[in-house]
């Protein structure tokens, strides 16, 4: 009944974003990075994050969790400042983690491409589809 309920809300979700994107609300809505600056993340370190309904942004940035405040205003999105724990993984790891997130805080716009969500920034897109809700 759980995975049914967590199913619904996914879809919703979804129509609700491609049938509306203008007024695209990302609370509890969880993203998976496929690309960003051109780039395929690690296939071992994913980057996903979340919006929550307080105006926050949270994820995984491949080695380490990072959060901070996001602002959105019609298709303007302002993220940051940014805080991250302080793990220390391998060099391409960070070098990774590093670039995603300075993308991430750069991000000035947002739009929906089919089910993904795209966040422009001067340097660059993030590209990120929705993610299923873990199984509980």
């Amino acid at each position: 009944m759980k995975h049914l309920l967590s199913l619904l809300l996914i879809t919703s979700t979804a129509l609700a974003m491609e049938t509306n994107a203008t007024s695209f609300t990302p609370p509890g809505s969880a993203w998976k990075v496929i690309t960003f600056a051109g780039q395929t993340p690690l296939a071992d370190h994913p980057i996903t994050f979340e919006f929550d309904n307080e105006g926050n942004i949270a994820g995984d940035g491949s080695c380490n969790r990072f959060g901070g405040a996001c602002q959105i205003d019609g298709d303007k999105i302002e993220v940051g400042p940014l805080r991250s724990t302080r793990r220390a993984c391998e060099p391409e790891v960070m070098q990774q983690e590093h670039k995603f997130l300075a993308l991430l805080a750069a991000a000035t716009t947002w739009s929906l491409d089919g089910d993904n969500l795209v966040l422009t920034t001067p340097d660059g897109e993030i590209r990120a589809g929705l993610r299923p809700a873990p199984a509980d």
